[in-house]
């Protein structure tokens, strides 16, 4: 069923998406504890790391955090939010929401939304694209966590 079929006087298609950029954000220790619901609330601060693409660089500022809350199926909600210092200085600010999910090697696979925020200059395309993610956390490797992004073209 497409929105064709349910009314709409044209085809939406399927989204367009161009890769961007990777990240590796390093991470200190976690803090966890038993929430409400039966879910596990989680706080991993984000040290530092790095971001790269074509056209865009920049190192990850320490001070963000992903406050992440596990499910009981084994599933992290998560959403993260730092500051980057790009390479010309510029500071922006992004937030990248989504699911992470264990696999039977001990990893975490994920998608995410990402947004940024940015003064208006020549960083402005960052604030006004949508971004999807993929997400990865190695299995014994509790100190980074890797996202690259795609941006969805309109």
């Amino acid at each position: 069923m497409r929105c064709i079929d349910l009314g709409a006087r044209r085809p939406l298609g399927q989204p367009e998406l161009v890769y961007r950029m990777a990240i590796r954000a390093d991470l200190g220790p976690a803090e966890e504890f038993a929430a409400s619901n039966g879910t596990t609330r989680a706080m991993f601060p984000i040290a530092g790391g790095v971001l790269r693409g074509a056209g865009i660089e920049g190192e990850i500022i320490s001070g963000g955090a992903d406050w992440a809350l596990g499910q009981p199926d084994g599933s992290y909600a998560i959403e993260a939010r730092y500051l980057i210092r790009l390479s010309d200085g510029t500071v922006v600010a992004i937030t990248n929401a989504g699911l992470m999910v264990p696999q039977a090697d001990g990893a975490f696979l994920g998608r995410t939304r990402a947004s940024f925020e940015v003064p208006a200059d020549a960083h402005d395309w960052l604030g006004k694209a949508v971004f999807f993610g993929t997400a990865m956390a190695e299995p014994k490797d509790d100190d980074h966590v890797y996202i690259e992004l795609w941006e969805a073209v309109i």
